[in-house]
């Protein structure tokens, strides 16, 4: 069948109605064919709709006269004119409404169902993306522990020079106050020019030197009088 061909509902008794009866009584089985055949081509017109003042090729592509064509169309209350004198049938837009109706709502149903497919397409994309950025991003963490692992890394943070003047006063030293000033002044780099990553390391190693020991107080020699006036003062009779 030609694709082009569309669809109207044909009921199985429809022989047996009242105004088909007469049509046949009066025209038989060739004015049932007539009247059947111009349905079809109001199927295929515009708004289902034909005019009048083309009977005359309706009737030469059915093959008859153009009379009979009149009659079944004027005769037995089948169709209508409107006042564009364009004949149609009632009825049969009646009939066909349903189907009309059913075709739309399926035409709307797809349209609505791409659109959702669309959507949740769009919408999985960025997330796949996603997942897919996080997906490398461990891959890529995995490898640096791989790599790293057994070697830890720590991120050098400069000490204040409160801390180095109390790290080098805990151990006998000084000149903490100095160090810091040293190493602060050269972006806490060594003589060499390479970077710091332990500081107290690098004090040990560099600073903690004799010459930077902490020097006790000498004991002052008293003198016998000055002697004497310190022991009354502590109250050591027992000492003369």
């Amino acid at each position: 069948m030609n694709k082009d061909a569309f669809y109207f509902p044909h009921f199985s008794n429809a022989r047996n109605d009242r105004k088909i009866l007469r049509l046949r009584r009066e025209l038989g089985t060739e004015g049932y064919g007539i009247y059947f055949m111009i349905l079809e081509i109001l199927r295929d017109s515009t708004d289902y709709k034909y005019p009048l003042e083309d009977i005359d090729l309706l009737a030469d592509e059915f093959k008859v006269s153009e009379p009979k064509v009149r009659t079944v169309i004027c005769n037995y209350h089948l169709f209508e004119v409107d006042e564009n004198q364009m004949f149609f049938s009632a009825k049969f837009n009646e009939y066909l409404a349903p189907y009309l109706r059913m075709k739309e709502q399926r035409r709307l149903a797809g349209i609505a169902s791409a659109t959702k497919r669309l959507n949740l397409t769009n919408a999985e994309q960025p997330l796949n993306d996603r997942s897919t950025t996080v997906q490398q991003s461990k891959v890529k963490e995995s490898k640096e522990n791989k790599v790293n692992k057994g070697n830890k890394v720590n991120v050098f943070t400069p000490p204040q020079i409160e801390e180095v003047k109390q790290f080098f006063e805990e151990n006998g030293y000084v000149n903490g106050e100095k160090a810091w000033n040293y190493y602060n002044d050269a972006d806490w780099r060594d003589s060499k020019g390479s970077p710091v990553k332990n500081w107290k390391q690098k004090m040990r190693g560099v600073w903690f030197k004799d010459e930077n020991r902490k020097q006790a107080p000498k004991e002052k020699i008293l003198t016998l009088s000055e002697l004497i006036e310190q022991k009354k003062a502590e109250g050591d009779e027992n000492y003369f």
